[in-house]
């Protein structure tokens, strides 16, 4: 009798331990699914995205060659005239920025790239 019981409770516990690694299988199974749905569903949002930004591209690059920025600009992109013109020595810019930037070595920013002396 407690050898057909002993039987009974290890059938009863080999068929748990079984149907609940089956049952575990089906939802690992379920979840790769929905996760490569998921994945599909983002590479085809991505190849989308990929698409669009290759056309902001080439209309960036065709809006910033020099032709057509000339034709943007034309008719509202002018030299001032002489009367709008400001010229400043280094001793004015001296005496107004003596307090403030008392570092700066006015000779060497003259030889600088950006100064331009026309």
């Amino acid at each position: 009798m407690i050898m057909k019981r002993v039987w009974w409770m290890a059938l009863f516990f080999s068929l748990f331990i079984f149907g609940g690694g089956a049952i575990s299988i089906v939802w690992l199974r379920m979840e790769i699914s929905a996760t490569a749905k998921n994945c599909g569903r983002m590479e085809d949002e991505r190849e989308m995205v990929g698409r669009e930004l290759r056309e902001l591209r080439g209309q960036r690059a065709k809006i910033l060659r020099p032709a057509m920025l000339a034709k943007m600009v034309a008719g509202r992109l002018v030299m001032p005239d002489s009367s709008r013109t400001i010229h400043v020595t280094q001793r004015e810019m001296a005496s107004r920025l003596e307090g403030t930037y008392r570092s700066i070595n006015w000779n060497e920013s003259q030889r600088s790239a950006f100064a331009d002396r026309r």
